[in-house]
């Protein structure tokens, strides 16, 4: 069932001209070859990878918790780094959970980090309705007005970032970390003298 409705969609995109074939599937373009190949795929025998649903939502949550704020790896998990090499931890679920070391080349350590980093314009954790980021400074407000509870103002609204930042940690990044004095500036924000024009010199 799977495999005759994923390739009926197949060939009605084909059809349609929404696919697209670069590089070594660029002999695809042909309608000869593509048909071809759907008759192969057909001849296959399709095997569907699915796991038991989880019984709670609290089991969801507890899955989707061990991915939505934390980093591929964490440093603690980081045995050693040595001629080019990275050794790590990993859990074996295999093998009832069971702790086991890997070590890779550097390279392909990176590569397999990069992996779970998200493409530019998405976002891991999206919210909805009147958390959106679009809608939750009116929309919260308007929630709270109407089940009669107080709007509290935020301690750092009008707030500029270095205000906020030395509110809550107490370090001034405006201040010289020389003299402790002085004020700084963006680069941007001063201008050089200019030392003044030259006469041109005098030709005889």
């Amino acid at each position: 069932m799977f495999r005759g409705k994923y390739l009926a969609g197949l060939k009605a995109a084909y059809l349609k001209g929404i696919l697209k074939f670069e590089g070594t599937t660029k002999e695809l373009q042909s309608k000869k070859a593509f048909m071809r190949l759907l008759d192969s795929l057909y001849q296959k025998d399709w095997v569907v990878y699915t796991k038991p649903p989880f019984k709670s939502t609290t089991g969801i949550v507890m899955y989707l918790g061990n991915y939505s704020h934390r980093v591929a790896i964490s440093n603690e998990r980081i045995e050693q780094m040595h001629d080019d090499k990275i050794t790590f931890g990993y859990k074996d679920y295999k093998a009832g959970g069971q702790r086991k070391w890997m070590t890779l080349d550097s390279e392909e350590f990176i590569r397999r980090f990069l992996l779970h980093v998200l493409p530019a314009g998405y976002c891991k954790i999206r919210y909805y309705g009147i958390y959106a980021s679009r809608n939750r400074s009116v929309a919260l407000k308007q929630c709270k007005q109407a089940m009669g509870i107080a709007v509290q103002k935020s301690r750092f609204e009008g707030l500029s970032w270095q205000e906020v930042l030395k509110l809550v940690t107490g370090f001034d990044v405006t201040k010289c970390p020389g003299c402790k004095n002085g004020i700084m500036l963006p680069a941007g924000a001063l201008q050089p003298e200019r030392a003044p024009p030259k006469d041109p010199p005098l030709v005889l």
